[in-house]
């Protein structure tokens, strides 16, 4: 059964208001719209979570309303842009969405590139997690709360030689399991 076949099956059960469907369309596309949320944000990890989580409640809310006969994938990643985009206007009280005007369509090349990016994604929270726990706390202040050494030295209480050294172990664990040398702009 190939993943549109299964797609176009999950989306009917759900509008029909099965729970599981539900779930599973939850875990499917939440890894891969959190990337672009992010992408499109400019890393607003926290606001495209919110922003996320709002969204599937808001089609779960709407299910009955919903078209039955659509490509999901498509859909869904659209709809969820434009509400991100208005929840952004309105958090940011811009006066204009103008800056946001070459993202009013979805094209193939771009549900390509979210699965690419998608797929590199998981394979880095997969290695993630093969870190120790020191060197994956150290991995996450540098590159997700973009502190500095300094800063992430004195949160650990110890020197900055013994961060650095985290770091870099982390680092390089890393990119002998992904097979990358820049991996990072994933962040």
């Amino acid at each position: 059964m190939n993943r549109s076949h299964t797609d176009a099956e999950l989306w009917k059960s759900f509008c029909v208001g099965d729970e599981e469907s539900f779930i599973k369309l939850y875990e499917q596309y939440y890894s891969t719209f959190f990337v672009w949320g992010c992408k499109w944000l400019g890393n607003e990890h926290d606001f495209v979570k919110d922003q996320l989580h709002d969204f599937f409640i808001y089609i779960w809310e709407r299910r009955d309303k919903l078209s039955v006969d659509i490509n999901v994938k498509a859909y869904l990643l659209t709809s969820f842009r434009r509400q991100l985009f208005y929840q952004w206007k309105k958090h940011k009280k811009m006066e204009s969405a103008s800056e946001f005007a070459g993202f009013a369509e979805t094209d193939e090349s771009e549900l390509l590139e979210a699965e690419l990016v998608t797929e590199q994604f998981s394979k880095l929270e997969k290695a993630l997690t093969l870190l120790t726990p020191a060197q994956r706390e150290v991995v996450e202040l540098r590159f997700l709360q973009n502190k500095s050494l300094q800063e992430i030295a004195d949160l650990k209480n110890t020197s900055i030689r013994t961060t650095y050294n985290l770091l870099h172990r982390g680092i390089s664990r890393l990119r002998l399991e992904i097979n990358e040398k820049k991996f990072l702009w994933l962040w």
